[in-house]
């Protein structure tokens, strides 16, 4: 069953009132860029993608803000009637806010690239960490595979009908990360050069980290061994957790949501002394989660703690 919310992830722009979309099951992440430095409101979603990824330069973070579900279609690609169907194909689709244009490699007028917007081919690490957690998220809770087309043409080279577009078979056979200037029926070339080969490489350690890493030994004859899970540790109970406690419990309860990919904000790691964080973070699981969902205030309580330990 398809996770439908990234943690963190802004409501303030969800159209899914609006366009409800088509019911999907995904298996690609497609990436723009908004060719444009804010954040902007897609027509009221007319033309919305799934999410969209807006730089915040103070905190060195990707901001990201839900449009759809990821079960539900977007509608931010050419899509005819009758044709391949790019945006009901199965696929995430995430705007970059930003460009890929290089007329504004270093500057877009008084604005200066790496301080006011992200030229992406040249994206600052933190940028990119960001963008492969995102993907190392979608890997885990939906499937859907780190791998991309080999060809990732420089902007302008990769608008219209470049070596980069696929054809229909391909489109439709095709699971993992791509771009605009992939897709059939679509003529954009974003999100150009970006450094998807490094991207996907942080993303894979990510994955990784968050699956729990070696599944185990050999056992001789080339087979792994899954380790036996540990049982959750019983609820310590609702009075652990709040402003001004102070507990191994709240230790436990941050560790486990870094591993279960929920520790985005954090700063400085999970400690004993209740947090903001800490709230925070519990509030994006159970959201995340549609039986806690109805009662999301950040603090545990026995159901989000069987499931988070689950």
């Amino acid at each position: 069953m398809t996770t439908t919310y990234y943690p963190g992830a802004s409501r303030a722009y969800d159209f899914s009132g609006s366009y409800k979309g088509d019911l999907m099951d995904p298996d690609k992440v497609l990436l723009h860029t908004t060719e444009g430095t804010t954040l902007v409101d897609y027509s009221k979603g007319a033309v919305a993608p799934n999410i969209t990824a807006k730089p915040n330069f103070d905190k060195k973070r990707l901001d990201w803000y839900q449009h759809y579900l990821f079960n539900r279609s977007a509608r931010a690609l050419v899509n005819k009637a009758g044709g391949v169907e790019t945006n009901t194909d199965d696929v995430v689709q995430v705007e970059l806010v930003g460009t890929c244009d290089p007329t504004h490699r270093k500057t877009w007028g008084k604005l200066q690239a790496g301080v006011h917007y992200i030229y992406w081919p040249d994206a600052p690490d933190w940028a990119l960490d960001d963008l492969a957690d995102f993907l190392a998220w979608q890997n885990v809770k939906n499937g859907v595979p780190l791998t991309a087309p080999k060809e990732w043409l420089p902007y302008p080279s990769s608008y219209g009908n470049s070596s980069a577009r696929m054809t229909f078979a391909e489109w439709r056979d095709f699971s993992g990360v791509l771009g605009h200037m992939h897709p059939p029926e679509n003529l954009h070339g974003d999100p150009g050069n970006i450094a998807i080969t490094k991207i996907l490489a942080k993303a894979k350690t990510k994955a990784a980290a968050l699956k729990g890493g070696s599944t185990g030994g050999s056992t001789g004859g080339g087979a792994t061994t899954k380790p036996t899970p540990k049982p959750a540790p019983p609820f310590p109970g609702v009075n652990k957790f709040g402003p001004g406690k102070n507990n191994a419990s709240i230790t436990l309860l941050g560790q486990q949501l870094v591993r279960k990919g929920y520790g985005k904000h954090y700063t400085s790691g999970p400690g004993p002394k209740w947090s903001e964080a800490d709230r925070l973070n519990v509030r994006d699981f159970q959201r995340a989660h549609q039986d806690l969902a109805g009662d999301a205030d950040g603090i545990p309580g026995p159901k989000t703690w069987k499931l988070l330990f689950a």
